[in-house]
């Protein structure tokens, strides 16, 4: 069994786009669905006579399910993979873009590995905003034929799950590989580690000539890119703090 992918609406508009987007969870087998503030909270979680429920139609039992969340940060706790899903293309470096076809290959490597991933959708009206994208591991754009770039969010989740369901059925008749593999470091182990990081480098005066927060997302990105283990993180957490103490303690010996 493949984990799937939670699927995170950031600060969704309409309440008939977050039911429509439950049934085509529904459709693609995908239960996990995360509000992050949403804009009609109140409608979103009434009777079938409003729009998220008539539009959920089949996808019901997604939406009773779903769940509310304050910050992005909160809905994807525990994941190693986020793929922030974007209708332009982002000047950011950090950031590895990958189309959908490739977006699910790393959803499902996650998966199985029993590692929670989640994809974002952003509001309607104009995507996920830079301090969103910064929960992200990879950005994924759908390319479209037309002179319109955005699809409706539900089409979003359609498309991608339905990539996933692809995928996940492609890796399931490959041989399980062997166990032993450690945890894969989540999320918000690894901005602690690059927050760590950055208040060290603050000390020596590495963001004099520099953005602090690109800084960070550059080092962020490039720590993902390494597939760090839970060990591997901690270990790192020990050697910064112990460069903090020298600074402290300069002459000194521990």
């Amino acid at each position: 069994m493949i984990l799937p992918p939670r699927i995170v609406l950031v600060r969704p508009k309409f309440s008939g786009n977050v039911g429509a987007t439950a049934r085509a969870m529904g459709n693609m087998g995908l239960p996990d669905l995360r509000l992050v503030a949403p804009a009609d909270e109140h409608e979103a979680v009434q009777g079938d006579e409003h729009a998220a429920w008539s539009m959920a139609a089949s996808g019901g039992d997604v939406l009773r399910a779903a769940t509310r969340h304050e910050t992005l940060q909160e809905a994807v706790a525990g994941c190693t993979v986020v793929i922030a899903c974007t209708a332009r293309p982002r000047a950011f470096k950090a950031w590895p873009n990958v189309g959908p076809e490739a977006a699910s290959e790393l959803l499902c490597a996650a998966g199985r590995n029993d590692e929670p991933s989640a994809l974002l959708f952003g509001p309607e009206d104009h995507g996920l905003s830079t301090d969103d994208l910064e929960q992200a591991t990879h950005l994924c754009q759908i390319p479209t034929g037309g002179a319109v770039s955005s699809l409706n969010l539900a089409q979003s989740v359609l498309l991608l799950g339905w990539e996933w369901g692809k995928a996940s059925r492609a890796l399931s008749r490959r041989p399980t590989p062997r166990a032993g593999r450690r945890p894969r470091a989540d999320i918000a182990q690894v901005d602690g580690l690059a927050e760590q990081f950055g208040d060290l480098l603050e000390r020596i005066d590495f963001f004099r000539r520099r953005g602090r927060q690109q800084s960070l997302v550059t080092l962020r990105q490039a720590l993902l890119r390494g597939e760090l283990t839970n060990v591997e993180v901690h270990f790192l957490r020990g050697v910064a703090r112990k460069l903090e103490w020298h600074l402290d303690h300069p002459g000194s010996v521990r």
